[in-house]
């Protein structure tokens, strides 16, 4: 029986290998699911279906037919508080908040998105944040 010899260049190209791989696996499920890219790009996303000045009964539609968004909670009575800013710092007059499904991105660790539109007085969406957390998945 032969005896197989590894050098060093055949463990590095076989770790190049996985390492396309993997890539590939991440490009192509960030093409197919915009849930999974940075958050910037997800706001974009949720922007083109949701764009600013449309009402909020129009948005809640959108949310509920899109169901990887999650299920909204709606606040008629006060806007969200932006997660970045202080207390005072409240975003619109009424508001609605989602928190899609996590994402596994790297074997024991998830992404978990959540979503928040705020409304002026008469409805009208005025802003879009969008929250993205990497944390080790709960069991």
């Amino acid at each position: 029986m032969k005896k197989l010899k590894l050098s060093y260049k055949h463990i590095l190209l076989a770790f190049v290998m996985i390492g396309g791989i993997l890539l590939a696996w991440l490009l192509i499920s960030m093409t197919y699911n915009p849930m999974l890219r940075p958050a910037p790009m997800v706001r974009n996303h949720i922007l083109r279906h949701t764009p600013i000045g449309m009402c909020i009964e129009e948005v809640i539609e959108v949310i509920e037919n899109n169901e990887r968004w999650g299920t909204p909670t709606i606040n008629r009575s006060s806007g969200f508080i932006h997660p970045s800013g202080s207390l005072s710092e409240r975003i619109g007059e009424q508001s609605i908040q989602t928190r899609p499904e996590a994402y596994n991105v790297i074997l024991w660790h998830e992404r978990r998105l959540r979503i928040f539109w705020g409304f002026d007085e008469d409805g009208k969406l005025i802003e879009v944040y969008v929250r993205s957390t990497f944390a080790p998945r709960l069991v």
